[in-house]
């Protein structure tokens, strides 16, 4: 293999098209030749949400979006819900916290990921919590919850969700409005194909309505102005990646995408299951493999000789999965030569860890 392969939860390799995008000349973000482009960018971006309400462009990691959502969706001390289910889910609990918010977190089984049942718990538990955070596609476990009736749920009883699909969206199909998702927060360097640096965020109109009367303080974060002005310089080139990556993404077609995503993954894990490994998520998405680790196995080690010896890199656990699993992200692009090299590699460098483990 002629370059470095991420076979990482995020980022993954950016195809040579969105790369080349990059170079594209500047021109003025306050002119009308930007509003024309953004507004043809948006109206491309929908579709993948599964939504016809506004997204908004930042320039911002994936957290950053995250916090946007908390304090655009807040007053300060208010009450509400986290459903707790992997690393990025404590990531709402963290970021709530620090606005003073009341939080009550929903600790969830992590194989298993959010489920109707523990939603319906923590809202008859805590009824007085105005705003539910969840994760769509939890990136330390591999989980994809099932979104449409947990968002139906919350909707009924007159609540709002917010939801990361960071590692979800272009991976596996999303139905915002369909499923009753007021917010939806993701990041660039997953299944958009696009370098880390912006960050989306798709907004419905009862979140629009919600957002008039949060007074949770804010500046940098503030949604509002960008309905109508350009308030901050946004991150242009890595808008041009992103148009680059929806052509490409409308090459393979309206489907296409999620069929390939689901063909690498079902490749990768019918390899391991053949070398005997089982999947930690009971639920997994299309766009990360967690691995439960051998007990012989050395996490550390192992990930070491995969990106030493092959030039491929692949992600350990982290927190309380450190050491116990590991994981390969398969969210972007990669061919049927890659996915191949990735294979023999993986089988070569495991037959060499289970022999250390065993002597």
């Amino acid at each position: 293999m002629d370059r470095f392969l991420l076979f990482l939860p995020g980022p993954m390799q950016v195809p040579d098209t969105v790369a080349e995008a990059a170079k594209r000349p500047l021109f003025f973000h306050r002119s009308s030749h930007y509003e024309e482009f953004r507004f043809k960018l948006v109206s491309r971006v929908q579709p993948l949400f599964g939504t016809t309400s506004d997204v908004l462009f930042l320039g911002a990691s994936a957290t950053g979006a995250m916090e946007s959502a908390v304090v655009n969706m807040t007053s300060s001390g208010e009450e509400v819900i986290v459903v707790v289910g992997g690393i990025f889910a404590e990531r709402w609990v963290k970021i709530a916290t620090a606005y003073g918010l009341t939080v009550r977190t929903a600790e969830v089984d992590w194989r298993s990921g959010p489920e109707l049942k523990d939603v319906l718990a923590a809202m008859k538990r805590w009824p007085n919590a105005s705003v539910v955070f969840i994760t769509w596609s939890e990136s330390s476990t591999g989980v994809l919850a099932e979104m449409d009736q947990i968002g139906k749920a919350v909707r009924e009883r007159d609540k709002f969700l917010v939801v990361d699909a960071v590692s979800g969206l272009a991976v596996s199909p999303m139905e915002m409005d369909l499923w009753s998702l007021d917010v939806v927060v993701v990041g660039s360097q997953k299944g958009l194909m696009v370098p880390p640096g912006l960050a989306l965020v798709a907004i419905g109109p009862r979140a629009w309505e919600r957002n008039k009367g949060a007074s949770m303080q804010r500046y940098y974060w503030d949604w509002s102005p960008y309905r109508t002005e350009v308030p901050v310089t946004p991150p242009l080139s890595l808008m041009f990646q992103l148009e680059a990556a929806l052509d490409l993404i409308d090459s393979i077609g309206p489907d296409g995408i999620y069929q390939r995503r689901a063909l690498v993954a079902a490749r990768i894990r019918e390899m391991l299951g053949r070398k005997g490994l089982e999947i930690y998520a009971k639920r997994p998405s299309n766009g990360i493999t967690a691995v439960i680790a051998p007990n012989s196995m050395d996490v550390e080690r192992f990930c070491q000789r995969l990106e030493e010896d092959y030039s491929i890199s692949i992600a350990g656990g982290q927190g309380s999965l450190k050491g116990k699993i590991f994981r390969i992200g398969h969210v972007g692009q990669v061919t049927d030569e890659e996915i191949q090299y990735f294979m023999a590699s993986f089988e070569k460098v495991l037959e060499i860890e289970m022999r250390l483990g065993s002597s």
